[in-house]
């Protein structure tokens, strides 16, 4: 199957046979966010090499699973250990994407960056783009631009003093336009799931927004004819300047002062 045909499942994944759960877990995750169909739309063979990785997570992370895989080198005898066909691939692969959970990701995201291993991945990156550092943000895991560029270059420029790293005109010229921005204040700080980002977020708008959300309900109740609530007198004033600021309003007076004119 693709590139990961004649591979065993820890060579698939980047570990040593003899790697820890966590270990697992952590070349599992960094795989998934890379070949995941969601990032990757449209690209069989990306989408190919996802089924396989879901595979061979499923197996490795489960002890007894992983334990016969490894007495009998065989992937389908370990699947079988769990009673598991892979004749509806569809619902196994959609099952298999609730593993990646959002604090999953959170979690990954937090450990890896600022990491030798964030390092070593930006460095090989660089590299293997000639400095493009545009086309690096699209490769570089857990990485933003408006966030992480001037880490990056501070990364890259030592390693280029250090002689680790060639220097590259494209960088050069990304370099220098990084610094003409202000840099972010704490451009390593844990990031928190989006559930409590969101709850907060839904509080502000709530706050900021309570009047457009009484006028909201207000119209509801005379569309469906709900008992009118009691207006207080700023609300009644916010109501007829808006009434007298709406076309038909303005028409209808005109219409009126017209004919009241011509008694």
């Amino acid at each position: 199957m693709d590139e990961s045909e004649g591979k065993s499942l820890y060579e698939i994944l980047g570990v040593e046979k003899d790697a820890s759960q966590a270990d697992i877990k952590k070349a599992y995750m960094k795989l998934a966010l890379k070949l995941h169909p969601d990032k990757n739309p449209n690209d069989e063979v990306a989408k190919e090499r996802f089924q396989t990785l879901q595979r061979v997570y499923a197996v490795l992370k489960d002890p007894e699973r992983r334990k016969v895989y490894d007495d009998t080198g065989s992937l389908e005898d370990s699947e079988e250990l769990a009673g598991e066909k892979f004749e509806d691939l569809y619902q196994y692969y959609r099952s298999m994407f609730k593993t990646v959970t959002e604090d999953d990701i959170v979690e990954f995201e937090n450990e890896y960056r600022g990491s030798a291993e964030e390092e070593a991945d930006l460095l090989r990156l660089y590299e293997k783009f000639k400095g493009n550092m545009p086309v690096v943000f699209e490769w570089q895991l857990c990485s933003r631009p408006d966030r992480d560029s001037h880490r990056f270059a501070d990364t890259i420029e030592n390693s280029i003093g250090a002689g680790k790293v060639k220097k590259h005109s494209a960088f050069v010229k990304w370099a220098k336009k990084v610094r003409e921005t202000p840099a972010p204040r704490d451009p390593l700080k844990p990031i928190k799931p989006m559930k409590q980002g969101s709850q907060d977020l839904v509080a502000m708008i709530r706050g900021k927004n309570k009047a457009k959300h009484d006028d909201l309900v207000a119209l509801l109740e005379e569309k469906y004819g709900a008992p009118a609530r009691q207006k207080t007198g700023k609300q009644k004033a916010s109501k007829q300047a808006k009434e007298e600021g709406r076309p038909e309003e303005r028409r209808r007076k005109r219409k009126a002062g017209s004919t009241t004119g011509n008694r």
